[in-house]
């Protein structure tokens, strides 16, 4: 049974049934859309407005996307730019995937190689693949997004640098998959990411929710100078925050918890939700991740481990009840700093500090 944290205010619950509710039901009907060079803004019958300069640009949406980009498969808007042939500047907004591709990495929104002030906003899909994905981009505006029980991940940044994500709830409910195919965000070889912590976020309340994501709710690996701020990742069925090799990321006024997998019944088989890993708890730091500052949040986990140094060395299989034995990933690197956290436990050596 998952159950909330107490430190988490009750306006989390009001954002997110607010984005829950967030749709174009007003939007007109669109194929899906794939501009690869400029000319492609004209033809493609889907800029609503703008000029395409950095003062006017285009805006593509509001757009019901029909069906994804091979029929049955693939994107609904993609912005491909990895041959130089998109100069241009633009929007994506107040796109809604309104079709059934349940295939885990097929995106929603993806943007490759784009490095031009973008703003990407009141996006939403549920049960299809991947919410958003970012390659090699920078730049990004990313607000608004309502991304509900996505089979891949809700978010997943590659090479991406100087990304901005504000008032969305990214949630990726996949069962039985392996790692790093359903995280809420899944980062990697990424940086200076604002994950709340931005203008446009509430002051005092989530500004970004990873609640409910069978995999891990934030994933930073081989990434640096991030800034997680109002941020939730509650009831992971694996773990709420994981750095991995990671540095200098602040994660602050945010709270985690992991209430460890649930063994279900998929075809005909019991298995349990999540990851087979050992880290299950609110945070995690591995493989020498260091230079992190974790203040003024609060951790939980019934698996007992909410701050963790490596892995627990151990899988909680809820289908056996048992703890099976697993290969603990190594512990975290040097410079790491924990100021008003409240946690269940720690593998840190930190003093006792339950959260109330």
């Amino acid at each position: 049974m998952r159950r909330p944290l107490p430190l988490v205010l009750s306006a989390l619950t009001a954002l997110v049934a607010a984005l829950a509710g967030a749709s174009v039901a007003t939007a007109s009907g669109h194929a899906a859309i794939t501009i690869t060079k400029n000319s492609d803004f004209q033809s493609c019958a889907c800029v609503t407005s703008g000029s395409g300069s950095a003062s006017s640009p285009y805006v593509i949406g509001p757009w019901a996307i029909s069906a994804p980009s091979g029929g049955s498969t693939g994107w609904a808007v993609k912005v491909d730019n990895s041959n130089g042939g998109v100069t241009a500047f633009f929007t994506v907004t107040g796109i809604s995937a309104n079709y059934n591709d349940t295939v885990p990495t097929d995106p929603i929104i993806w943007l490759v190689g784009v490095h031009q002030a973008t703003t990407v906003s009141s996006i939403s899909a549920n049960g299809d693949g991947t919410g958003l994905e970012l390659d090699a981009s920078s730049n990004i505006t990313v607000d608004n997004m309502n991304f509900n029980k996505m089979t891949g991940h809700a978010a997943f940044f590659n090479g991406a640098s100087n990304i901005n994500m504000s008032n969305s709830k990214w949630k990726a409910t996949q069962d039985g998959v392996a790692p790093h195919q359903a995280d809420g965000l899944y980062a990697l070889n990424s940086s200076y990411l604002n994950i709340g912590g931005v203008p446009a976020c509430p002051k005092s309340t989530a500004c970004n929710t990873f609640d409910y994501d069978t995999g891990w709710g934030i994933y930073l690996q081989n990434s640096t100078h991030v800034n997680i701020e109002h941020a939730s990742a509650n009831a992971d069925d694996t773990g709420g925050y994981i750095f991995d090799n990671s540095s200098f990321v602040d994660l602050g006024n945010s709270t985690g918890e992991a209430s460890g997998a649930i063994c279900i019944t998929l075809n005909g088989q019991k298995v349990f939700t999540g990851y087979r890993s050992d880290m299950q708890g609110g945070l995690f730091l591995i493989n020498g991740s260091s230079n992190n500052t974790i203040h003024d949040d609060a951790f939980a986990a019934d698996t007992g481990v909410s701050i963790g140094n490596g892995g627990n060395g151990f899988f909680i299989n809820p289908c056996t009840n048992q703890n099976e034995p697993f290969t603990a990933e190594a512990r975290a690197g040097s410079g790491n700093s924990f100021v008003n956290d409240c946690y269940a436990s720690n593998t840190f050596g930190l003093p006792p500090n339950p959260c109330k």
